[in-house]
């Protein structure tokens, strides 16, 4: 049953794969409550998943491709976002986790650094990213929220 408790809310989410991602199921919600979205994922991600049936499912949300770890790929969603918007978002969600090793079927005592480097850079440091591309660009309305599902992000509170 929907409060409305989102509507005129914009925003951007990101990390939504399938079905089973945490990331879909809060934008089915939060389109319910009211929300307006942009979905965004990999490119590789939007090839793999199945994230324009998600897009049908919250109005036909506008689906963007940006690698979250390339600042030029952040800074195009987020013009994009804020044209399709007219102005910038209230809320961000970041559930963006991917482990390199893991897809490689790499177990840990025979981790290569270098994936596990990259791991990092896409679980964790990807939320910096986004949060520095957001306020270089105030893309981010005042008293906006930011909800991080991943890595460090989900164990630590960022001013």
């Amino acid at each position: 049953m929907s409060c409305s408790l989102l509507k005129g809310k914009k925003g951007i989410i990101f990390g939504a794969l399938d079905e089973k991602s945490i990331a879909w199921k809060v934008a089915k919600r939060a389109y319910e409550e009211g929300a307006q979205l942009v979905l965004s994922n990999a490119p590789v991600a939007l090839r793999m998943g199945e994230i324009n049936k998600l897009s049908e499912e919250c109005g036909n949300a506008p689906v963007i491709g940006a690698d979250a770890t390339v600042l030029e790929d952040l800074k195009n969603l987020f013009g994009q976002s804020m044209e399709h918007f007219g102005g910038g978002v209230d809320f961000i969600l970041h559930s963006i986790g991917m482990s390199v090793n893991m897809r490689k079927g790499i177990d840990y005592h025979n981790m290569s650094y270098v994936h596990n480097w990259k791991t990092f850079d896409i679980s964790s440091i990807s939320l910096h990213k986004i949060l520095r591309v957001a306020w270089d660009m105030d893309a981010l309305n005042e008293w906006g929220s930011v909800v991080a599902l991943s890595y460090i992000a989900a164990q630590r509170v960022f001013p």
